[in-house]
């Protein structure tokens, strides 16, 4: 057995070249020297070789750069610095940061943005909605705190939207194996998620932080999955597909499935039932004209019924404890549930905050520390702070019209409204069923993040944003595709 293995490493290693023997031994030499050091407790050698590695990637093959970006960010863990004030999610935003500075230098000597694609209605909306930021962050009330806030937003949109544009523009298949990479390492973070959660009994209360630390709560653990779970799920149905893809995307799907169950994240279980809902409807053909009849139907049912749901829901005091069952109940409750009541007390805040300063808001990314003396006596729960410390305002609607003022929200409405009708306008008139799977699946995950996003907000995590964006390239990338053809139908 022994003499049969050494005869194959032997043939191998005879089919390789002197360049590709001295390669291989100076891989393993750099395995052991960073393994070691690791042991030691040593970082700055992996720190160094991982820095040399994406420079080499940067300059050589930036295509694995963009695939690493991917399959890095569910594993990414959160930095701080005290001394300068800032935070990095390591390794993935050094990744984006260094694709963004190489896009911005290559803009400028070889690389043509598509003028379709540069002008893209998406494109626009995305232009109106940094430009706002910027200017807002002039009359910011903490002036550093939002640019900072603001050029994370330029790396994010860069590296996960224009990078990934230029990526994906030729070829399908890049923007398969690109969510792919992301899916592959979430579903790994899920697997020892949903180990750890076992070990506890899958007990409700662990699910609030036993996914760290690789996300830092159930909420944005469940959003993710909702993300892309429309993703691997349509995936099993690409019309390429061979049994072997099917048996991978459905493996995929089946795992984030019971990662979702056990994330006990309620907004991300409602905000997967609206997209199924979307789904539904878009696969009947039901007329946009009965949907607007029937959501003001809807509406004025629920104005008009107003007191009494307000006063069953004061008196609704189901804890989110226990099963499924319970859960939901408790979504309704606004008397007990600390998660609720605190929620209530952030848009209380803002809503605040947003009479005192209507238009251009209290700057990006103060929120969180100016939103204290705001708060009321009545909406204050166990959980809230009054030191800058709790997070930001869990809307992502509310919180950027607390920030950046009434045009501010405008302008994310405006992304959702432009990325939500191209998206199925580009579904239901594209002929190509593969891009036709492509934008029904980026779309419904973009549903999925709008609808959550009501009741929180993670666009200034690198964990999020970069499916985000990336949903946004694939829609555009179709619609300019098959602009021609949509004009004409």
């Amino acid at each position: 057995m022994k003499s049969n293995l050494l005869i194959k490493i032997k043939t191998l290693l005879n089919k390789l070249s002197a360049k590709q023997i001295i390669f291989l031994c100076f891989c393993l030499l750099a395995l052991f020297i960073n393994g070691y050091a690791i042991v030691k407790e040593f970082p700055i050698v992996p720190i160094l070789t991982g820095g040399m590695l994406l420079v080499y990637l940067l300059i050589f093959r930036v295509d694995l750069a963009i695939y690493l970006m991917a399959l890095c960010t569910p594993f990414s863990l959160a930095m701080q610095s005290k001394d300068i004030h800032l935070g990095l999610s390591f390794p993935a935003e050094i990744i984006m940061i260094a694709l963004t500075l190489l896009f911005i230098c290559r803009v400028f000597i070889d690389v043509k943005i598509d003028r379709k694609l540069a002008v893209h209605p998406i494109s626009i909306a995305m232009y109106v909605y940094l430009g706002w930021m910027l200017f807002t962050c002039i009359t910011s009330e903490i002036p550093v705190v939002s640019i900072k806030f603001w050029l994370s937003k330029i790396w994010f949109t860069t590296s996960c939207y224009w990078v990934v544009v230029q990526f994906i523009k030729k070829d399908n298949r890049n923007i398969l194996r690109y969510f792919n990479c992301y899916a592959i390492s979430l579903a790994i973070v899920v697997l020892i998620t949903t180990y750890k959660h076992a070990l506890s009994g899958f007990d409700d209360q662990y699910a609030h932080w036993v996914m760290s630390p690789f996300y830092n709560d159930h909420t944005a653990y469940g959003c993710v999955l909702a993300f892309f779970i429309p993703i691997t799920a349509s995936c099993f149905f690409l019309p390429k597909n061979n049994r072997l893809h099917q048996i991978f995307y459905a493996v995929l799907t089946a795992i984030m499935l019971v990662g979702f169950y056990f994330s006990y994240s309620r907004a991300a279980w409602i905000s997967l039932v609206v997209a199924i809902g979307v789904f539904v409807v878009l696969k009947l053909r039901i007329k946009l004209s009965w949907l607007i009849v029937g959501g003001g139907l809807v509406g004025s049912l629920l104005y008009f019924s107003a007191d009494e749901i307000l006063y069953k829901m004061s008196r609704n005091s189901q804890d989110a404890k226990g099963g499924v069952v319970e859960l939901v109940q408790s979504i309704s409750n606004i008397s007990t549930d600390a998660s609720n009541v605190e929620r209530l007390n952030r848009w209380n805040s803002a809503f605040s905050m947003i009479k005192e300063r209507p238009i251009v808001g209290w700057g990006p990314g103060c929120y969180q520390f100016t939103y204290a003396p705001f708060q009321k006596t009545q909406f204050k729960t166990i959980i809230t702070t009054n030191f800058g410390d709790g997070g930001n305002a869990h809307s992502e609607y509310i919180g950027p019209c607390a920030e950046t003022g009434i045009p501010g929200m405008l302008t994310v409405f405006g992304l959702l409204f432009v990325s939500l009708f191209t998206g199925i306008r580009t579904y239901n008139h594209c002929q190509d069923k593969t891009d036709k799977l492509l934008c029904l699946m980026m779309t419904l995950a973009l549903i999925t993040y709008f609808v959550h996003g009501s009741l929180n907000n993670f666009l200034d995590t690198d964990k999020l944003s970069l499916p985000f964006w990336g949903a946004f390239a694939v829609i555009a990338v179709i619609n300019s595709k098959h602009k021609q053809n949509l004009l004409q139908s």
